[in-house]
């Protein structure tokens, strides 16, 4: 939407680290490699994880709101 409609984005973080999103760390990382698995049987599956890693990292990127709760 940012990049074909010029609307505007604010990514909040809610109990997660950006740069875990960013980075694909942590519970990201296990996900897509769970996801990666699954691949490797449809070339169009991983061309669409793929996008979603892309397109998690541009929202991460973006200057926005963290709203993680320390306690």
């Amino acid at each position: 939407c940012r990049r074909y409609k010029n609307q505007v984005v604010i990514p909040v973080f809610y109990e997660v680290d950006p740069s875990d999103v960013r980075k694909q760390k942590g519970s990201y990382e296990t996900a897509f490699a769970r996801y990666k698995m699954e691949a490797d049987t449809s070339e169009k599956f991983m061309e669409t994880v793929d996008g979603w890693k892309a397109a998690l990292t541009e929202a991460a990127n973006i200057s926005g709101w963290d709203s993680r709760i320390y306690g």
